[in-house]
């Protein structure tokens, strides 16, 4: 029996060597042989999540939630649970399912833990789990990841949000949510599948990854005192239906400019508007020990 191993050697800022020799021995012990790959690059995690077998008793993800994202967009066959080794920034889908560094907690999920289906996103047919955003914070992904040599801290978000913020036009984006107009101006968009963003930060508070429905919240925003005034109402948690914000639940959304608008997702730069949202059911799973889910 085996676990394959995926590594992002460039996530965050943690070395996981010892608590892969921990892993390798403790599963030894078990009777299950833990195989390692290590990702060469962006996207290469994905092509070593398709040659996973399905077989295996779980993916092992050490990295950070853009790892995640391109392990479960490998996986279009019959999907192996995943269980994760945070390693990243945010560690968002970690931290949803209560996983965290320490390897033993690891390795109670992979010899212990329940398979839990959640819901992943399309963002023009590529596939995500947390949230999409369009423009101001998805040109601070875009200003971080040009520069980007190897391990990222939260201070080096520092500079690319700074000179953003001075930097960004506002464009004007329409947004179409299950094929109805649901706003037209300038704003900040965001579309996503779980309650967690950066920083502790609740953008999408209604948000859960196993209820077939996306999140769509707009941020109605043409200045920058207007956005330090939504960022502190979302610091708050008292954004939604505050200072002309929407929110809404959808199983499709479209957004287009007749600008260049910058798209992310799971903190990856996605390329520009237009984009096409979508969701599949319960169409990946990680190995839960149910105290620790926090969907």
């Amino acid at each position: 029996m085996e676990v394959y191993a995926i590594i992002n050697p460039v996530s965050g800022a943690r070395k996981p060597v010892e608590a892969l020799r921990y892993l390798r021995t403790r599963l030894a012990h078990e009777g299950i042989r833990l195989v390692c790959r290590v990702s060469a690059g962006p996207g290469d995690a994905a092509r070593l999540a398709r040659n996973v077998p399905p077989h295996a008793r779980a993916i092992l993800v050490v990295g950070g939630d853009g790892t995640v994202r391109e392990v479960v967009e490998g996986r279009t066959g019959p999907n192996p649970p995943i269980v994760i080794l945070p390693t990243g920034t945010e560690n968002l889908v970690a931290k949803a399912f209560g996983m965290s560094p320490d390897p033993n907690d690891t390795a109670e999920r992979i010899l212990h833990g329940t398979a839990q289906g959640v819901d992943v996103g399309l963002l023009n047919g590529r596939r995500f789990l947390l949230v999409s955003g369009i423009g101001f914070d998805a040109e601070v992904v875009d200003r971080l990841h040009r520069t980007r040599r190897g391990h990222i801290s939260h201070l080096d978000y520092f500079w690319p949000t700074w000179r953003t913020f001075w930097a960004h036009g506002f464009p004007p984006v329409r947004v179409d949510v299950d094929g109805a107009r649901f706003f037209e101006g300038r704003g900040l968009v965001f579309v996503g599948l779980l309650n967690r963003y950066a920083v502790g930060l609740r953008i999408l508070p209604m948000a859960r990854q196993d209820d077939g429905l996306m999140d769509v919240c707009v941020f109605p925003c043409a200045s920058r005192p207007r956005l330090l005034e939504h960022s502190l109402r979302t610091l708050l948690r008292r954004h939604v239906g505050r200072g002309g914000v929407l929110y809404t639940q959808c199983r499709t959304a479209t957004a287009r400019s007749d600008q260049a608008v910058a798209v992310q997702m799971d903190g990856d730069y996605a390329g520009a508007l237009p984009a096409t949202y979508g969701i599949v059911p319960s169409s990946a799973s990680f190995l839960t020990l149910r105290r620790n889910v926090s969907l």
